[in-house]
């Protein structure tokens, strides 16, 4: 019999039919110049030849026919094993559906590639070098992201086969590139033992980029293996000198015993080590140095040193939020450097067993539920020991510290945090590792384009969408090939939903629906008020296909009967600087920035989430093209939940009124909230071009002196509302280039209870008057970046919540 092509997509959409210190520091530059983010542009002309550039969003292609509506099925066809016998991604066909749609032959364009169809043998005794960057590089991938491929329409998915790989040279990836091994068997990328000195095995830092603007790269399930190289040799495992939107997790670096072998360095050149928000779920074993941290800022989470002379030295770092460092029998577990190399720097739910010296130097310190064991001096500064013992179930500070008043000395013991139903058993803060399904064989998968979905960035794929989200609930895998889907409504995710993107697969907002800011509406929501259930969303990237000022583009209702049931991974945010928008070619106003989304992330009272390594970013610059943008989003994150709520490693850039607001909220805990202001603020002065909306609970900026423009300005974070309470955030990166030194304020506690447990560690600040006020603008300045100069401007050990 032959089936019709609706009838073949059902069949599909069921899955019945389907079976994937040594080197020297480079000098860094602490002030970037704003011309610096664009010099590459001028030299590039005519680059960026998207075909199907969004020059216009309306009307879009009409669906040739409606995706069939599924009955949902009796049961889901496949049976869950703890104990798989191989990985499902390499033999899934969904990969091989991903597109590049505004790209030169974008339908030819191939995206994912895995590394022995390029030659690659995995035998440890053929050299694998040329086949690995064939399978990068194939295609017209070239270094930068330039050529007619752009930078956002060049993404590759490179897989890697169980193995080992020699590698004589250098792995070299591009930006927007994702290496994934096998996550059932690790494969091994192994030096050979003729590894010259200075070598780096991976790169993931791509020269054609500065590291600040090296966004969109990821290696995950890797062995990288250095213990055939001479230990006398210095051999860097990655150089990881990288910006936001990266994924390094689930990589073991063993490098050869007592040598002077490094397992990740941040070399960007002279533009520094990058501006990363987070990497984790990392194994180090031998070797001189396990991470050598050169880098803005960082969560770094679960990592584990065993017989390595330094786990992580810091060469510099403004902030930095460790989180489960487990360090076993090493020389220090973490050195600061020389004095001012580090900013702020947290240390907490770690593990020290075995260590000359648990954390070494000078800096603004805060250690919270420090486990240590048979070790040395748990902090020592300048030789001398300021700390011994374990801090289990403590909390200390070493720095500027504000209870009620301001105190500075050479370390103080605070109250311990209430962690509440923010804490997992063991009484650390609850953590979730990636989701990767590993588990689950093929069959558990469905591709949305085999249910109808086009992903070409002009066709409405709403219909599509809703349709195998609904049929998959509590049943099967939805997966997003790369590719732009467009929608026109809100995308209801309900209860019982795993998405898994390729790339950061797209979901653009699109029409009339969402341009209404005095009606906002979600593009992608997940569960509705009173829900509970489970939603895993990882590797998705949101967007605006158009200037549609009532856009939200993410907003959470649900919440999970276990903690962590709703999470997003390696999910991030977009608006402007892409082909895929018409925001490249619509925002290029000077006069005033165009209110491109009203808020792209919105956690509600009835929610409860765990996100880790997100990017909320109105772009700044174009990553395709020569247009000089002003892209105006309203706000960034909103926290109003109550239930808990656990931010891992995020960054929320360039929005008008806010980053980050939480209004009401409770239970909230943050490893690095991390903040660039406007670049083109005050001009015009903020709350243009919106209208501040009490529903929302916006800042009016009304307190602000009219003879003082620099008081109009976004509020890098509002704390606010009576009812908020058991804010716990670990490490704060608020940074203002363009607009300092006299930005008047960045932080805001407004209208809070007395002893509502609001407690920031490490509050890190460049270019800013008032570090803290009170009351909002026109309010008390509780902390002056003028009384706690250090790091990047102000830096505070902490300040705990108080009225």
């Amino acid at each position: 019999m032959r089936l019709s092509v609706t009838a073949l997509s059902a069949l599909l959409c069921f899955g019945q039919y389907v079976e994937a210190y040594k080197r020297p520091a480079p000098a860094y530059r602490v002030h970037p110049d704003p011309t610096e983010y664009l010099d590459w542009l001028p030299n590039h002309q005519g680059h960026g030849n998207f075909q199907n550039r969004n020059n216009t969003v309306s009307p879009w292609r009409s669906h040739p026919h409606h995706p069939p509506h599924f009955p949902r099925p009796g049961q889901c066809n496949f049976q869950h094993s703890s104990h798989a016998s191989s990985y499902w991604l390499p033999k899934f066909h969904g990969v091989h559906q991903g597109t590049s749609p505004f790209a030169v032959n974008g339908s030819s364009y191939q995206v994912y590639r895995n590394v022995k169809d390029f030659g690659a043998r995995g035998d440890g005794v053929h050299d694998d070098t040329a086949a690995f960057n064939a399978a990068i590089s194939n295609g017209g991938r070239v270094s930068g992201g330039l050529g007619s491929l752009g930078t956002t329409g060049q993404p590759a998915l490179v897989y890697v086969p169980s193995g080992t790989y020699l590698i004589s040279g250098t792995v070299q990836l591009f930006i927007n590139t994702q290496i994934i091994g096998d996550a059932l068997s690790f494969p091994t990328i192994k030096a050979p033992s003729g590894a010259a000195n200075g070598s780096v095995v991976v790169s993931g830092f791509d020269p054609g980029q500065g590291s600040t603007t090296n966004f969109y790269l990821g290696i995950r399930n890797l062995n990288i293996d250095t213990t055939a190289a001479a230990t006398d040799n210095t051999i860097y495992a990655l150089n990881w000198a990288v910006s936001q939107a990266t994924n390094l997790i689930n990589v073991n670096f063993k490098l050869a015993p007592n040598s002077n072998h490094v397992g990740i360095e941040m070399d960007g050149g002279s533009g520094g080590g990058g501006s990363g928000t987070f990497m984790g779920d990392l194994t180090i074993s031998g070797g001189l140095i396990g991470i050598q941290l050169n880098n803005q800022q960082y969560s770094i989470k679960n990592v584990k040193c065993t017989n390595v002379a330094t786990c992580i030295a810091i060469q510099h770092c403004f902030v930095v939020t460790f989180q489960q460092i487990d360090c076993n029998n090493v020389g220090a577990c973490i050195d600061l450097g020389q004095e001012d190399v580090a900013g702020g720097v947290n240390l907490i739910d770690s593990w020290c067993d075995g260590c000359g010296v648990v954390v070494n130097g000078s800096s603004s310190v805060v250690l919270e539920n420090v486990v240590v064991t048979d070790s040395g001096p748990t902090v020592l500064v300048n030789g001398t020991a300021k700390l011994s013992g374990s801090l289990e179930g403590k909390t200390w500070a070493l720095g500027h510290v504000y209870n009620d008043d301001l105190t500075i000395d050479n370390g103080t013991f605070l109250p311990y945090t209430n962690r509440g139903n923010l804490a997992d058993q063991t009484g650390r803060y609850y953590t979730k590792p990636q989701p990767q399904y590993a588990n689950l064989p093929v069959s558990a998968f469905v591709s949305v384009k085999d249910c109808g979905a086009r992903s070409d960035g002009q066709t409405d794929d709403t219909e599509a969408l809703q349709a195998v989200l609904l049929t998959n609930a509590n049943c099967k895998v939805t997966y997003f090939p790369h590719g732009v889907y467009l929608v026109t409504k809100t995308l209801y995710v309900p209860p019982g939903s795993r998405i898994v993107g390729e790339v950061w697969s797209t979901i653009s907002a699109s029409g009339s629906f969402f341009n209404d800011s005095s009606s906002p509406q979600p593009m992608f929501q997940v569960g509705k008020p009173g829900e509970v259930g489970t939603a895993e969303i990882t590797d998705m990237l949101f967007t605006v296909a158009d200037v549609l000022s009532g856009t939200i583009l993410v907003q959470v209702n649900m919440k999970g009967a276990n903690q962590g049931d709703v999470s997003f991974h390696n999910s991030h945010y977009r608006v402007g600087g892409a082909a895929d928008s018409r925001t490249e070619t619509a925002c290029q106003t000077e006069s005033e920035p165009c209110p491109a989304a009203f808020l792209l992330t919105h956690l509600t009272e009835s929610s409860s989430t765990y996100i880790e390594n997100a990017w909320l970013w109105a772009a700044d610059h174009d990553l395709d093209g020569t247009y000089n943008q002003q892209i105006g989003t309203g706000r960034g994150m909103l926290v109003e939940a109550t239930a808990g709520t656990w931010l891992v490693g995020t960054g929320s850039e360039h929005h008008t009124l806010y980053a980050y607001q939480f209004n009401n909220a409770q239970n909230v805990f943050a490893a690095l909230l991390q903040v660039e202001t406007p670049y083109w603020q005050p001009t015009p002065r903020a709350p243009a071009p919106w209208t501040p909306n009490a529903t929302w609970s916006d800042p009016t900026f009304d307190g602000c002196d009219a003879d003082v423009s620099q008081c109009y300005m976004q509020w890098a974070l509002r704390i606010i509302g009576a009812d908020t309470e058991k804010l716990a955030l670990y490490g704060q990166g608020f940074w203002v280039f363009f607009n300092g030194p006299n930005y008047v304020n960045i932080v805001d506690l407004e209208d809070l209870a007395k002893g509502n447990s609001v407690e920031l560690y490490n509050l890190n600040t460049r270019g800013v008057q008032n570090m803290i006020t009170i009351g909002g603008s026109g309010g008390e300045a509780a902390a002056t970046q003028a009384e706690n100069a250090g790091s990047w401007g102000g830096v505070l050990a902490a300040y705990l919540g108080f009225e």
